[in-house]
Parts: C-alpha cells; structure tokens; sequence
C-alpha cells in the first residue's frame, strides 16, 4: 500500500472520520471473501493489497476501488479532500471520536509479528492465562490505544497460553503487556518493554509513546528483502493460498536467481 498517500498527515486527519480496516488478506478466508467483493483485478483472483472507500454497511463504494489509493486519486491531498467530503454525508463520522469499543487485536501473535513486519510497526500482546485478567489488561488498554497520539501506531494482539508467544524471545514476565519489536521477516520478536499487569494507564501509554519516538520505521527494499528471505530459506505459510500473481512471479524470478 502506497505510503505517500496513507502516511500524509492531511489523510492521516481525515482518517479519523473513518472506521479504518488493516486486513491481513490471505490469513482469514472470510476476510479474503470480503476483499473480493471491494475489488477483482481482470485475472479475478484477490491480490495482495486491496483498497476502497465503502459506506456504512460496507456495500456501497464510495471512491474507485483498486489495488492501492493511486487508482482512485492523483495524490494524498485529492484524497483527503475527497475523505473529507464523502465524511459530511455521514452524521456519525461528523459526531464521533477517535475510539472504539475493542482493541484492533489480529487474528493471533503469529499474524501480528508478520504484518507488524510487513508495515514497520511494533507489536503490542496482552497476555494472561488468566481470563479474566487479560480481559482487564484488553480494556484498560483500550482507551490507551485509541488515544490522539497512539491510535495507528502499533499491531495488536492477545494471548492465554504461553505457547502462543514461542515466536517472542526474552520474556520476563508471566502476565502483562509485551511491546515487541517484530523479526525481519516476522517470524519472531524481541520485547522492547515488558509491563506487569499492575501497571497504570499512564505507566502504559508513557511506555509507548517512548517506543513510538524511538521505533525504526526504515522500508526494506522490497526485491532485496525477498531475495534474502528465498536465500534463507524463509517461507511464510498463509491459511489461504496467496494469488498475487506479481507477487508470485517476483518470487520466483528471485528464486531462480540464485
């Protein structure tokens, strides 16, 4: 996805009048069914990345869907416009506020780390084993997550069982709030601070502001990057089968230059 639209800070603004869905396309077979729906290429097979304004209801497009915003807008100043714009037709995007009642958790840790990896953003885990205490840690987060100068900066995730963190190196604590730092190639994670369950909101959000200032947030370079994976032998299993055929055909170009 073309950060020259979604990191500009009009677009960034106008986001906030959105409901803003980061799917993680081949891991959730009814996610890639939605995708669908948004938008086909003419080979009709989902791509990698998909794009679209929709209503409400999440049946009507209100902006040209494609493979990224550069098929709908010239650049990120025409897209902010027209967000703002198409936001006036809603009554609730006018009223509300930068909050939600659930974090935006992925599907596990393992889907985290890797889309994490993906983006350039750190991972933030509650985990417990205890139900009703990660269910405390999930909510007190919550309004955290949501805040002005946090909301967007971090992947979620959740777990109850200590072998949904074996990707996660270095783990001091028995229950908590992990904040990682995902592998190159997400495959695992290294923890940049480790909080007990006892810490306090402030503690929480101070804890991630320090991680956002500080947070490497360099691209690879995106043909290298898979070159070296193919030449480490690293391949990601997705739960559905990848269709992307540029993606593919990349992937296999750089296989056979090895």
């Amino acid at each position: 996805m073309d950060g020259s639209f979604l990191s500009n800070a009009a677009v960034v603004e106008a986001s906030r009048k959105f409901v803003c869905i980061r799917l993680a396309t081949y891991e959730d077979a009814a996610e890639a069914k939605f995708m669908e729906s948004v938008f086909l290429p003419r080979s009709g097979l989902l791509e990698n990345t998909t794009f679209g304004i929709l209503s409400p209801d999440g049946k009507q497009r209100l902006a040209a869907a494609g493979r990224g915003p550069m098929h709908a807008y010239r650049g990120a100043i025409d897209m902010a416009k027209d967000m703002n714009e198409i936001s006036q037709q809603f009554v609730g995007a006018r009223l509300s506020s930068l909050i939600d009642d659930q974090l935006p958790l992925m599907e596990n840790v393992d889907v985290a780390l890797n889309v994490a990896a993906c983006d350039n953003l750190p991972v933030v885990v509650t985990f417990s084993k205890d139900k009703q205490q990660l269910d405390k840690l999930n909510d007190d987060l919550r309004e955290v997550a949501w805040s002005d100068s946090l909301a967007g900066q971090f992947v979620y995730a959740t777990a109850s069982a200590s072998e949904q963190l074996k990707a996660i190196q270095g783990l001091e604590i028995e229950a908590g709030i992990l904040i990682v730092e995902p592998g190159q190639y997400g495959l695992s994670g290294e923890p940049l601070a480790q909080l007990e369950p006892t810490a306090s909101s402030e503690q929480v959000q101070t804890a991630l502001e320090r991680v956002v200032k500080t947070f490497s947030r360099q691209p690879a370079n995106t043909n290298a990057h898979i070159a070296l994976g193919i030449q480490l032998g690293i391949e990601w299993n997705s739960e559905i089968p990848e269709t992307d055929q540029q993606s593919l055909r990349a992937k296999e170009r750089a296989r056979c230059r090895r």
